[in-house]
């Protein structure tokens, strides 16, 4: 919008240039005075009469000499190729020239003048109106595009609320869809199931996970791991006390050595190691009340606070 609107302006300042060209140029022929003497036809100046095509082509052939002759001498072959070719195109702006005037001087309604200045002046000014006209289709075109982009940004806020409202519109109807979707597939199983010969089916409740494990029954199965570790401990202690057997009186050792044994040393226990074995029977005791409470604790815990939420988990469909 931006460069359009530079181009615009800068038609608009054109436009004014042409037009206060062709002003000026008006005044200059409305003032001249028409003079009744003409120069010879061969001794015509030429510089002041503007014919762009045969201009263009004569400026670009001046400066193809200018360069040539930094380069050459005058007598060099290219230099008299460019010069004759300039000479004809000064002569064919010649003929162009008095071809113009001619058919200027055979029209009734324009006035009959033979001055070379009037003449050129009449012919700028065709020139200047034509520039104009040029210019003011160039203007209006700009004109059209950058309105037509100043409509464009005034509606670029609505198409993006409509665009917006779209989106919303979009997303609840393709929500309403998918429940829909679901309902038919739900009323389609119905039928099909009803449509069962000999069997009448009703969909009463959506399909549900069940609270209770498949197997292994958990109110039987956890306990039991607690008396299969108990178990299992006292089963470890007696392989390990048969691998390594202690003996505790003289007959037991008499009987497994074969041996006479000639005399027992007994054990005094004074305060002080029985004192140490009730401790050590204490915390025997208490470890084994602990693992008891903590396991019953824990059976506790799981049935009070983790079996409502797996309740409520399988109560959502599936």
């Amino acid at each position: 919008m931006s460069e359009a609107g530079r181009l615009l302006e800068q038609s608009k300042l054109a436009l004014r240039e042409a037009e206060q060209s062709h002003e000026a140029l008006t005044r200059h022929l409305l003032g001249e005075e028409p003079s009744l003497l003409s120069a010879p036809p061969m001794q015509e100046n030429i510089s002041g009469v503007s014919i762009p095509e045969i201009d263009s082509r004569l400026d670009a052939m001046q400066r193809n000499l200018d360069a040539m002759l930094q380069r050459f001498t005058e007598k060099h072959p290219d230099v008299l190729s460019v010069r004759r070719l300039i000479t004809e195109l000064e002569e064919q702006k010649r003929e162009q020239i008095k071809a113009r005037r001619l058919a200027a001087s055979s029209n009734p309604s324009t006035p009959m003048s033979t001055n070379p200045v009037h003449q050129q002046l009449a012919i700028s000014v065709s020139e200047a109106e034509a520039t104009i006209a040029a210019l003011q289709t160039r203007v209006a075109e700009y004109q059209v595009r950058y309105d037509r982009m100043q409509e464009a940004v005034k509606l670029m806020p609505q198409i993006e609320a409509e665009f917006a409202q779209l989106n919303r519109d979009y997303e609840i109807n393709k929500k309403n869809y998918e429940q829909l979707v679901q309902r038919r597939e739900s009323a389609n199983m119905g039928s099909e199931i009803t449509n069962t010969v000999g069997v009448d089916f009703r969909l009463i409740d959506p399909p549900r996970v069940s609270p209770k494990p498949v197997a292994p029954n958990r109110s039987l199965f956890l306990p039991l791991t607690l008396l299969i570790a108990l178990a299992a401990g006292v089963a470890v202690t007696f392989a390990a006390s048969q691998l390594r057997p202690a003996f505790f009186d003289s007959r037991t050792l008499r009987e497994a050595c074969s041996l006479p044994l000639l005399g027992t040393v007994s054990l005094l226990t004074d305060e002080i190691m029985k004192r140490s074995q009730r401790r050590d029977l204490i915390r025997f005791s208490a470890a084994c009340i602990s693992l008891v409470g903590a396991y019953a604790a824990g059976l506790l815990a799981l049935f009070l606070f983790f079996r409502p939420y797996c309740l409520r988990k399988s109560d959502e469909p599936h």
